[in-house]
């Protein structure tokens, strides 16, 4: 991902399923916990994740986890 093209280094996301159920529903994002977490700098419908970080959405949910890449998780 080229973090240059982002909104202040946060992008979004939407999931999309094939088994029928389509386009994941609207959400509104809440303040994204873990150590790089906190809150996007503009509103959106989709999950808003931080550019160069691992960020952990749940199908359909408003929360968001977002932390480094550690040393120990890259193979």
């Amino acid at each position: 991902m080229d973090c240059s093209q982002s909104e202040n280094g946060w992008f979004e996301v939407k999931s999309f399923l094939t088994n029928g159920a389509g386009w994941e529903s609207d959400i509104s994002q809440s303040t994204c916990t873990g150590s790089a977490g906190g809150r996007a700098p503009y509103t959106s419908k989709n999950h808003l994740g931080r550019c160069g970080f691992v960020n952990v959405f749940d199908f359909g949910m408003s929360t968001c986890q977002i932390n480094p890449f550690s040393a120990s998780i890259i193979h």
